[in-house]
């Protein structure tokens, strides 16, 4: 690579191409296939190697590349090419194509790529446990390349131990911090550490437990070991485990968490393997898994990782690392590393490899030059670091109590038999018993036993009269660890054979806002939407979303010749705006009224969640796109705060918004072909401090890849649900973004592929009946539109058409919320977009 008759610019440009660590491999089977990818991409190919060219040789002073001494070996010098910003930002776009053809090859996955298998359940408990301990439990969810295989604890000795795994190609940090009953943190006042003397890399309460080297594969070979285990003794009084696990994550950065993985993974993960790869005669891992579990490197390349504590984000980490990674390597700072390298390779070959020994850490450094985070690249696209906490008790009873129609006060007076239907971690149960209509005792009271505290569950309750039918119903989900508490409905529909319109929301002067009985939803359609500025208009409606714990209905809507001014400052009432309201579900729609007090010119939406406090509302005025806590159940005009904010999206614009009751928010944009989700701060935080998102997606078909994703949706087991109209599918998430197999044995159900068929909208019932919504050609007639309904193994159970709507929601008891292509006047001659109610066609 030194000689002028040495590699053209054409062989740097590949050269540089394949270092990027998730395209790198010393395999040379697989560098073969990734160089024809990236020889098959003519015109970015051409553009890097011109760039390389017209840029000039690499020298001290500078060219395509500036020559750096790294240091010496034996009398020869040893020098590294920093590559200039003209050629890295030439490469961003070859690296970015190769990614997405590599990713889509099914025979590059577990070698250059990987799918974390996700999970919908909760962990199960292990039985009989691990010798010497309490309990074990297995099964836990996979988080962003790291699983938790099995956990054991002895809560007599406080001994923990957990077995671990990592199916990305980098190394994880393994913190733990230890609470008491309420939650304050303890100091381990005992804890030897397992890092050099005087090592930042740990605080009084955070200790580092360990590394988590990849157990999969790395740069294409496969991992030495299977799973790693981290034990210790935990101090006296804890009663929950924190583990914090630092990644190479883009989004945000610990200084103490952060440090230790992106040294450990520039210098083990990638400069070693491009060493390899450089020198060629790779024939099996067994060497690099040697050195990858030697004590005295590992000790010098934690002692090391120091240096990076002063470092702000992961930008600033690769910055540093691609400047010092050939001092580090060569300049004395590893000499136990080096006296490996060097019993396994001569000079001359490490001599040669150090020309590229940065290039791994300058293929991520062009991948985050745009400022987002492609979820093509696994490594980056995690969080910079995330938690999760275990209780060091586990496993609980689930209670349930069934508390009367709030509207009514007491029992159904008909109700003789009552059937409760319980289900959490993969189990289905059930409590029946007799009733004595009014004087039955309240609450109806049922526990169900061993399940793991974080499950996830869910209860219904149905009543019936002495003819069967019936007269009440109820649904509630949580977490095991707190008692559900489940609100009868009265009169709950009937068994579904198609959809009718019932009612409409209607507004009268006198008596303000009521339920109407109506026979159809009009005959406006999307023909009708006009987004002028002149006249009174409907736009686009943005949202539909239905909390069913306060009643209360939240939608979104953007039209001209509005009463409502603009929330900024400037601009004048009547032109088009993005407007937002709520309404009450119950007999009565104005007890919960929230009118918007005013309008915004950039796309804002909504999303109810399971409980009154968590909706939120998507605020694009300034960047970051901020999700904001919105207030319901007493009427008043909507307030919209700025300056705190549960988390933020990158996306400027989203086609669907869904708030999970595990404290998470996931976001559909179908111009971006993706999913991205938030693990929302516990309590309104300031914009800079509120957590961002990872991405999911990328376009493509296969399962993790998304097209025109428009709507998302949580399932009755907690995992998310995405609608593609490009696709024509449904595709199943966890809420790490992780696919798992919630149609028997794929995460996919494919819908009608008529290329006529247009999909808009889902929702999801409490039984997991999947309410799908779509129009056919132009869209231009009522009869255009249909409403498909799936049981929760996607079996058709219906098709209903001229529901000419544009977004949906379902309530607990299978009623269907539509907002539909035309305005109706309101208070103070204001306008919203028409919302009708349909409900199932009794089964006779």
């Amino acid at each position: 690579m030194t000689s002028q008759s040495g590699p053209s610019p054409m062989d740097y440009a590949v050269a540089l191409t394949g270092a990027h660590p998730e395209l790198s491999s010393p395999d040379p089977a697989l560098s073969a296939v990734v160089v024809g990818y990236i020889n098959s991409q003519s015109n970015p190919l051409y553009n890097l190697g011109t760039s390389i060219s017209q840029q000039g040789p690499a020298t001290v002073s500078g060219g395509w590349a500036t020559l750096v001494q790294a240091g010496t070996l034996g009398t020869s010098p040893v020098y590294q090419y920093n590559l200039s910003a003209t050629t890295l930002n030439a490469a961003g776009p070859l690296i970015q194509g190769t990614l997405q053809l590599v990713k889509q090859d099914n025979a590059l996955e577990n070698k250059l790529w990987a799918v974390q298998a996700g999970s919908s359940g909760s962990y199960q408990p292990v039985t009989p446990p691990l010798a010497g301990y309490t309990w074990t439990a297995n099964q836990f969810d996979a988080q962003y390349g790291m699983a938790i295989v099995s956990l054991s604890v002895n809560t007599q000795t406080l001994e923990v131990q957990a077995v671990l795994e990592n199916v990305y190609p980098a190394f994880y940090s393994v913190y733990v911090e230890f609470l008491d009953e309420n939650g304050a943190m303890l100091r381990p006042d005992n804890w030897t550490s397992r890092l050099p003397q005087n090592s930042p890399l740990e605080t009084e309460t955070m200790k580092f437990a360990g590394l988590l080297a990849p157990t999969l594969m790395i740069e294409g070979m496969q991992a030495g070991a299977s799973a790693i285990t981290i034990g210790f003794t935990a101090p006296s009084g804890t009663a929950s485990v924190r583990w914090t696990f630092g990644t190479l994550g883009a989004l945000g950065w610990n200084a103490v968490a952060s440090p230790l993985p992106w040294l450990v993974s520039a210098v083990l993960g990638y400069a070693v393997p491009w060493i390899m790869k450089s020198a060629g005669n790779f024939t099996t891992p067994d060497w690099y898994n040697s050195l990858t579990t030697d004590v005295k490197v590992l000790n010098e390349l934690m002692g090391a990782a120091a240096a990076l504590t002063q470092a702000q984000s992961a930008q600033e980490a690769i910055d540093q690392l691609s400047a010092s990674i050939g001092t580090l390597l060569f300049g004395g700072s590893l000499p136990n590393l080096l006296k490996k390298l060097r019993n396994a390779y001569d000079d001359n070959a490490l001599i040669q490899a150090a020309q590229g020994i940065n290039w791994p850490l300058s293929g991520f450094a062009s991948t985050l030059q745009t400022g987002v985070v492609s979820g093509i690249v696994e490594t980056l696209s995690v969080p910079a670091v995330f938690s999760q906490t275990t209780s060091m008790q586990l496993i609980v009873s689930s209670a349930v109590q069934v508390v009367p129609d709030p509207r009514h006060g007491a029992w159904p007076l008909t109700a003789v038999r009552y059937e409760l239907h319980w289900q959490g971690n993969g189990q289905s149960r059930s409590a029946t018993d007799e009733m004595q209509g009014l004087w039955t005792e309240s609450p109806l009271a049922a526990d169900f036993a061993n399940v793991p505290r974080e499950a996830c569950v869910t209860a219904a309750i149905t009543v019936y009269d002495s003819a069967g039918a019936v007269v009440g119903q109820g649904t509630a989900q949580g977490t095991a660890a707190v008692p559900l508490v489940l609100t009868l409905s009265e009169a709950a529909s009937t068994a579904s054979d198609g959809y009718r319109p019932a009612m409409q929301l209607a507004y009268d002067p006198q008596t303000g806002y009521s339920w109407q009985p109506a026979a159809s939803m009009g005959t406006a359609t999307l023909a009708n939407l006009d987004c002028s500025n002149v006249g009174t208009h409907l736009c686009q409606l943005t949202g539909l979303s239905l909390n069913v714990a306060d009643n209360t209905l939240l939608f979104g809507w953007r039209a001209s010749g509005t009463q409502a001014s603009p929330c900024s400052a400037g601009g004048s009432s009547g032109q088009q705006l993005y407007r937002l309201e709520a309404i009450s579900i119950s007999s009565n729609p104005g007890i919960a009224l929230n009118p918007p007090s005013c309008g915004f010119y950039t796309f804002t939406t909504l999303a109810a969640g399971d409980e009154a406090s968590d909706n939120l509302f998507f605020d694009t005025r300034t960047a970051p796109f901020a999700l904001r806590d919105m207030k319901l159940g007493e009427a008043g005009a909507f307030e919209f705060p700025t300056g705190r904010s549960r988390g933020y999206l990158t996306l400027s614009t989203v086609s669907d918004l869904a708030v999970h009751p595990a404290g998470f928010a996931a976001a559909v944009s179908a111009s971006a072909n993706m999913l991205q989700i938030v693990q929302l701060s516990d309590q309104p935080v300031a914009d800079a401090a509120a957590p961002g998102p990872y991405a999911i997606g990328g376009t493509g078909t296969r399962a993790g890849l998304l097209q025109q994703p428009v709507a998302v949706e949580v399932a009755p087991d907690g995992g998310l649900l995405v609608l593609e109209a490009g696709n024509r599918r449904l595709q199943a998430f966890d809420i790490y973004g992780n696919n798992y197999n919630y149609f028997g044995s794929s995460p996919c159900l494919t819908l009608r592929q008529d290329a006529s068929v247009h999909y808009l909208d889902l929702a999801v019932d409490g039984g997991g009946r999947l309410y799908v919504l779509s129009y056919k050609g132009s869209g231009a007639q009522t009869s255009d539109y249909s409403l498909d309904v799936y049981d929760a193994d996607g079996t058709l159970l219906s098709t209903t058409v001229n529901v000419n709507a544009a977004k949906i929601a379902v309530d607990a008891w299978n009623n269907l919320y539509a907002s539909g292509y035309s305005l109706v006047q309101g208070a103070g001659g204001d306008v919203s977009p028409v919302i009708g109610v349909w409900t199932p066609t009794a089964t006779t």
